[in-house]
């Protein structure tokens, strides 16, 4: 009855800001770990089957992101973020999505410490 019933099954409620921000930069961190590890000179390859089944083993960012089916809100803005940085500058893709994951990562803590993310905002663009 009410709100549940409007959702799939399986669909996860949360309660609170906090908690959605939480979940949300999780996500994001968990983009990057994956392209992470690809990332350099000593990066390693990957292997991804896209919704045809089709192989594609590579240590490209850009490649994983558009093969990828990525369905979190927040993590398809990363992606979104490294086609632009594709798109616009030819490379650089895999480094957005890290950087981004680590901001995040850092972001984290000094949430649980109690910063409200506006703060967090304004110390990294200064």
């Amino acid at each position: 009855r009410g709100i549940p019933n409007l959702f799939k099954s399986g669909t996860a409620h949360i309660r609170g800001k906090e908690e959605a921000v939480l979940k949300n930069i999780e996500a994001c961190k968990d983009l990057a770990t994956i392209t992470r590890t690809s990332y350099g000179p000593n990066g390693m390859n990957k292997m991804i089957i896209n919704y045809l089944e089709k192989l594609f083993v590579t240590s490209d960012a850009a490649t994983m992101m558009a093969e990828m089916e990525v369905q979190h809100p927040a993590a398809k803005l990363l992606v979104l973020a490294s086609r632009m940085q594709e798109r616009e500058i030819g490379d650089g893709s895999n480094y957005v999505i890290v950087l981004a994951g680590e901001l995040l990562k850092q972001a984290r803590g000094l949430l649980e410490l109690g910063l409200h993310p506006s703060e967090i905002i304004k110390g990294y663009v200064q």
